[in-house]
């Protein structure tokens, strides 16, 4: 992409990341070691995706996931050695297994966000609700080297403070993938499916903690084939053999000229393929889930008495209706850019996290798209690149000088 502005912004300015997950906060973190003032926003908690998928292990190792600028600004807080040790040293193939999710997140993730250079930039539970550009408006036609000149107005739906504006230099959306297609055939809307929305639990849940009142002992339909509903899908089984009464409809939505029942994006542990799979097939006569293909659903409604009422598209003309307790949607994620309608160039994304707007990044899952999955390796190459080009510095790399520094 042709650069009509100019991208270099010195110190001290004030940079907003949007979005806590693990991409946010080493973003924020990279942020804070070259001096800029940081806003770090996310609609829940940081970490809340990642804390979702619970036990299930992570593929990449320690060293994988975390960073020399992590690792130091927990160095620097007196954190224990030990573990410390365990996440700089590369883990041996049998050590793979001992990376969950939950210990990613509670030993590394919060500890970093919670650390002096993050604790006070941390707003949680402060969803990005409209961003604009000051004095320019929404006219595409003006010009970029005048848009990079004024700030960002951000609109924050705080849980804490209630509405409030804050304007920025830089915007970093490290938002991911948020808004689910339609659950009819094709990934349209489904009848009813707007106004029951609120109603549904989606994506990836905690089944044995946040969720587990509203799960066991009841029928759940589970839509989706993807590693969120797979993931929810062994989980509603393990619940099943604590809490009897426990099961579960999944869904399995058919895709054209797709023969493969599933919707996997590596890196992703064997034995999770495995167990989805089983599942998946029906394998298992016994099993509390039970598996069943369809083209999407036509209509669902929801009443507080009998519960979720679905009707499935089986096929061009045979539906089906089932009853469920609870309805978990896992439908595919696209890139969400509802926050960005008065910024009418964001969507031009090109490499290396540049848009068509000056000064507004995306990195990591929602530069990558949802065609394959953004590993941390790759986030930490996307955050150096837009920081080299922030600083004006080509050769610019914090984690490479944070490991000589560390070797001397």
């Amino acid at each position: 992409m042709h650069i009509d502005w100019e991208p270099e912004i010195d110190t001290p300015a004030t940079i907003a990341v949007i979005g806590a997950g693990p991409v946010g906060v080493e973003a924020a973190l990279y942020a804070r070691f070259l001096g800029y003032d940081v806003l770090l926003f996310d609609s829940r908690r940081v970490g809340h995706r990642q804390l979702a998928w619970g036990d299930h292990r992570l593929e990449p190792t320690w060293t994988g996931l975390t960073s020399p600028l992590g690792l130091a600004a927990l160095a620097a807080q007196g954190a224990d050695q030990d573990v410390l040790s365990n996440m700089s040293t590369a883990a041996t193939s049998d050590q793979r297994g001992d990376v969950t999710y939950r210990q990613y997140v509670e030993q590394y993730l919060i500890p970093v966000a919670r650390t002096d250079l993050l604790y006070d930039s941390v707003q949680v539970n402060s969803p990005i609700t409209s961003i604009s550009r000051t004095s320019c408006g929404s006219d595409p036609t003006i010009a970029n080297e005048r848009r990079s000149e004024q700030e960002f107005r951000l609109l924050i739906d705080s849980r804490q403070r209630g509405e409030y504006t804050q304007l920025v230099d830089i915007v970093l959306d490290c938002s991911g993938l948020a808004r689910p297609l339609g659950l009819a055939s094709g990934g349209g809307l489904a009848i009813g499916e707007r106004t029951t929305q609120a109603d549904m639990l989606s994506g990836r849940v905690d089944v044995f903690g946040k969720h587990r009142a509203r799960l066991a002992g009841k029928h759940t339909l589970l839509f989706g084939r993807d590693d969120a509903a797979c993931g929810n899908a062994i989980d509603l089984a393990q619940l099943a053999q604590a809490v009897a009464g426990t099961r579960a409809t999944w869904i399995l939505p058919k895709q054209f000229g797709n023969h493969d029942t599933l919707s996997l994006s590596p890196p992703v542990a064997a034995e999770f393929v495995a167990a989805a799979r089983r599942l998946a097939d029906n394998e298992d006569n016994d099993s509390p889930v039970v598996s069943l293909a369809a083209w999407g659903i036509e209509s669902v409604l929801m009443d507080a008495e009998s519960g979720w009422r679905v009707r499935l598209q089986i096929s061009e003309e045979e539906t089906l209706d089932i009853q469920a307790a609870e309805l978990i949607t896992c439908q595919a994620l696209q890139r969400d850019w509802s926050f960005t309608a008065a910024l009418p160039l964001t969507q031009r994304q090109a490499e290396d996290g540049l848009t068509g707007e000056p000064h507004y990044y995306v990195l990591g899952q929602k530069a990558v798209g949802a065609s394959s999955r953004c590993t941390m390796p790759q986030a930490f190459e996307q955050i150096k690149k837009t920081f080299a080009r922030i600083g004006g510095r080509a050769e610019l790399d914090l984690y490479e000088t944070v490991r000589r520094h560390k070797s001397v």
